[in-house]
């Protein structure tokens, strides 16, 4: 979480796949906050997996793939 400027709001950054929460130490599983501001993002975890999955579907597109499926 992050303070803005000149206030007392806080932004905290989710997980857009897992909805884990990036914490001071650390992205955790838990809930976010109702109050304050929203920020999205890929935790670690998250984002080598989609890249592994965009990198996947870009290869399979050069060989002359052209069916998108972004499941496991």
């Amino acid at each position: 979480m992050r303070r803005e400027k000149g206030g007392d709001r806080e932004m905290q950054t989710v997980c857009c796949v897992c909805r884990k929460t990036k914490t001071q130490t650390g992205w955790k599983q838990r809930q976010a906050s109702k109050e304050g501001q929203f920020s999205h993002g890929y935790c670690p975890d998250c984002f080598h997996r989609t890249m592994e999955l965009a990198q996947g579907w870009l290869l399979a597109r050069t060989a002359g793939n052209q069916g998108l499926s972004l499941s496991r």
